[in-house]
């Protein structure tokens, strides 16, 4: 008899604990600065991490949130001419022009209300221009930025859409102005709006240089960005005479004075670090002085590079990391493990593999490339029947009863599941109890007095099913999946109660959790058939979350027939197939099942 694992709830989870960053982590935005949402959000393919800051410190991911990948593209030298009359939200040609090499980008990054909210620090009178779509809405519906002190959203420092504003497509431009030194809030008005650019235009001191980080390039055996700077006339305040500046600057951190290099030439830079320059006015003679110092006008360039994740290859338990870049020395780790410098390693269990490489950058510097993640599996494929079942106590989840407007509610302790390691590979499991109160969560508990379910919300459990083997699968949920109760309204809620799950990306269930299956069993039981293959129950969105109280796997025996997933109605003579997906018996199509009887179809 196989050994059973107990695997808990807090010991599941395959990612690294790092530390979150707040508001007081974020670097204040007092210079111009061009955000493009792709290199946060990787083309919309990446995720968000709430306490996460991006956008060279710039900006804090507070809450986490969504990225996208169809919300279409903004583009600042796409220039559209407002016509006569029509409310200047596009770009104009001054506008285009300025920041024509910024390029076409996605949408990709949503804000949501108060649930999808970043926050930054901007200066006094700094315009922050947002290029975005809001979902194609107009009028009060418009999605747009909502500005706030608050992470809430309470202190609204924009004004909300009127009943004429113009339509919010993907080329649409906002524009807010800073009052003051502050603190800021971004989330939206009216839901999900996607931003693709955000150009913060500080009011600079007079003289402040331009400066700008060049692409990634790779030359002679070398990484490198140029830094270009760009000189700027100062105007002082009360005087229409422009007066030409001269710039210095500093590559070890260290504010520049008059005693360090003049800029020159492009800056060729082979490690992160910041580039810093300072304005002196320029008398004719191309040389700063102490006493001729532009104040306020200095700037600074943020280098860093970035490089691609290696790729992970799996074949069976064998994992082989393999790197884009020529010399690169790949690194992996097993969950929560260390990491071991090793491009090959052999599996003995399922783990999460996570890798990176590092990459020598000759005498300058050592680059870490961004990690990636794979989950490896080996797993005994399934011989006989599993049943998953979830343990755990309810207690009040004081923090969310302190809020709710539903009643108490629970969380659950301890919460874990029973089953062997090499049957099943878990991650991210978590665990729920019924919402609301104990008189209404008696009646819906399964079995009765059942107080922890497996809450599938990011759940992964994986198994596998043998070449020409075939289960069948019995998902049983609590009576109320999908729907809050609370004594006021429970005899007499009318709103369908659906019940799904999704396995490896399909979904199954029913319509009606309150309705009877074929065979008799209740709504909340969910019944399909798998053909050879590897499995996982993942998130399945669009109805909530579904509390499932146990998860049951039974092999297909030879020589008999699963049960038909084919509804039966009327339609005795369609062909039918076990719940594999294959047929069964020599003769026959398969079997249907009508009022909880098996029928065997020619």
């Amino acid at each position: 008899m196989k050994k059973l694992f107990t695997l808990a709830c807090a010991l599941l989870g395959m990612t690294s604990a790092v530390k979150a960053a707040s508001v007081d982590d974020i670097a204040v935005c007092k210079h111009s600065y061009v955000l493009v949402m792709d290199e946060y959000t990787n083309n919309g393919t990446g995720s968000r991490t709430k306490g996460g800051l991006f956008g060279d410190g710039f900006f804090l991911d507070v809450t986490g949130g969504s990225v996208a990948t169809n919300k279409g593209k903004s583009n600042p030298s796409e220039m559209v001419t407002p016509e006569e009359g029509e409310p200047y939200y596009r770009y104009g040609e001054a506008f285009a022009k300025k920041y024509a090499d910024v390029g076409e980008h996605l949408n990709s990054l949503r804000i949501k209300n108060a649930q999808d909210v970043i926050a930054m620090k901007v200066t006094a009178k700094s315009k922050l221009i947002f290029l975005m779509q809001g979902n194609n809405t107009t009028g009060k519906s418009a999605r747009i930025p909502k500005i706030a002190e608050d992470a809430k959203l309470e202190k609204v420092l924009n004004d909300a859409p009127g009943e004429d504003h113009p339509k919010v497509d993907a080329g649409y431009m906002y524009e807010w102005t800073a009052p003051d030194d502050k603190t800021i809030y971004i989330g939206s008005y009216n839901g999900d709006a996607f931003i693709g650019i955000l150009i913060v235009e500080a009011n600079e001191a007079p003289g402040t240089p331009s400066v700008k980080v060049g692409a990634q390039t790779y030359a002679d055996g070398l990484w490198f960005k140029e830094v270009t700077c760009t000189p700027r006339d100062m105007v002082e305040e009360g005087s229409t005479e422009s007066i030409p500046t001269v710039v210095t600057y500093t590559t070890d951190g260290s504010a520049p004075t008059a005693a360090s290099p003049v800029y020159t030439a492009p800056i060729k830079c082979y490690a992160n670090m910041a580039v810093k320059f300072q304005a002196f006015m320029d008398l004719g003679d191309g040389k700063p002085a102490d006493d001729l110092i532009a104040d306020g006008a200095d700037n600074e360039a943020n280098v860093n590079f970035s490089f691609n994740a290696p790729t992970i290859n799996v074949d069976g338990a064998n994992v082989t990391i393999e790197s884009e870049y020529e010399g690169a020395v790949n690194y992996y780790k097993l969950g929560e493990g260390d990491y071991t410098k090793e491009s090959n390693a052999t599996l003995t269990e399922s783990a999460t593999v996570t890798a990176y490489s590092e990459i020598v950058n000759g005498s300058y510097a050592t680059f870490e490339t961004k990690t990636t993640t794979k989950d490896v599996y080996v797993l005994n494929p399934i011989k006989e029947k599993k049943t998953i079942t979830a343990s755990g106590e309810a207690v009040v989840d004081e923090e969310a009863t302190a809020t709710s407007t539903t009643g108490t509610i629970y969380k659950i302790d301890n919460g874990a599941i029973t089953t062997d390691k090499m049957d099943f590979f878990v991650k991210n499991l978590e665990f729920a109890a019924l919402a609301n109160a104990d008189a209404n969560n008696a009646k819906y508990q399964v079995p009765a007095g059942q107080e922890a379910y497996i809450k599938m919300n990011n759940t992964n459990i994986t198994f596998q099913v043998a070449e020409g083997d075939s289960v069948n699968v019995v998902v049983t949920c609590s009576k109320n999946s999908c729907k809050t109760l609370n004594e006021a309204n429970d005899e007499n809620v009318t709103t369908d109660r659906k019940c799904y799950v999704n396995v490896s990306g399909k979904t199954y269930g029913t319509d009606d959790i309150t309705a009877q299956n074929e065979d008799g069993t209740d709504g909340n039981v969910i019944k399909f058939g798998l053909a050879a293959g590897t499995y996982t129950f993942q998130k399945y969105s669009g109805t909530g979350n579904i509390l499932i109280s146990s998860i049951e796997i039974t092999p297909v025996e030879a020589g008999t027939v699963g049960i038909s997933t084919v509804a039966a109605e009327n339609n005795v003579d369609a062909p039918a197939y076990n719940l594999a997906g294959q047929k069964v018996n020599e003769g026959y199509k398969g079997i249907v099942i009508k009022n909880g009887k098996k029928f065997m179809v020619k």
